[in-house]
């Protein structure tokens, strides 16, 4: 189970990069600040935790659930939000900044910073617990940083950078979906099934991320085309 919640984890900071791109580079370091900071209110409740108690966290299979269903509720009312935002933008109507809290990274990230912490204390026992909270803070912050910059110069136009957001949401929300299920072998026990089978969850899994990612391309396509078409129209005007 532990690999199921590392890779929600991982996939959360992920989609973070993602959206953090579209925000300007001052607020985008004021969030991950923000982001850590629940990792030094929770410090002495951190130090208490050993490999034990890791252990028994990440072999829960009620908190990959926890962590699944808050990625998928946050992550759909962030599509509301943002596709609203975005056709509000593109026909020219009136914006409501409000909106813009769909930009927010995933609320996922104060664990990141929390998981390091606690596994550096536990494997790098000549450090002390203070010394690894702030490498850990300030690690998670400049890496999520430069590749915010990173992602922004492998997109470099806000169209694209917003095509990639929203389809790393729906990625997102297939994963933290169907990850419980196929972490707890639930896919193939249909039909009356007594047991279940890990390869064909998995298999399943992979198809429907499949799907999700060719309809994602689907829509990229469809809109450069209607771009393209739009500035020919244009052109043919002027």
């Amino acid at each position: 189970m532990e690999i199921f919640i590392v890779a929600v984890l991982a996939a959360a900071w992920m989609q973070s990069v993602m959206k953090l791109t579209l925000l300007p580079r001052a607020v985008r370091w004021g969030i991950l600040a923000m982001a850590v900071f629940p990792a030094f209110l929770c410090k002495t409740t951190l130090m208490r935790f050993n490999l034990h108690s890791i252990d028994r966290f990440l072999s829960s299979a009620g908190n990959l659930k926890d962590f699944c269903a808050l990625v998928v509720v946050q992550e759909l009312l962030a599509l509301l939000a943002g596709l609203s935002l975005l056709k509000e933008r593109e026909l020219g109507e009136k914006v409501h900044r409000w909106k813009y809290l769909a930009l927010l990274p995933s609320l996922l990230l104060p664990f990141v910073v929390m998981y390091l912490t606690v596994v550096g204390f536990n494997r790098l026992v000549r450090y002390e617990f203070d010394t690894l909270l702030w490498w850990s803070a300030g690690g998670f912050v400049l890496v999520s940083a430069l590749s915010c910059e990173v992602w922004g110069l492998v997109h470099s136009t806000e169209r694209r950078r917003v095509s990639a957001a929203l389809a790393g949401s729906w990625m997102l929300v297939l994963l933290a979906v169907f990850l419980p299920a196929a972490a707890g072998g639930e896919l193939s026990q249909g039909g009356g099934a007594a047991g279940s089978e890990p390869v064909r969850d998995f298999a399943i899994l992979g198809i429907l991320t499949l799907v999700v990612a060719l309809s994602a391309l689907a829509f990229q396509i469809c809109r450069k085309r209607k771009e393209q078409i739009k500035k020919c129209v244009t052109s043919q005007k002027s």
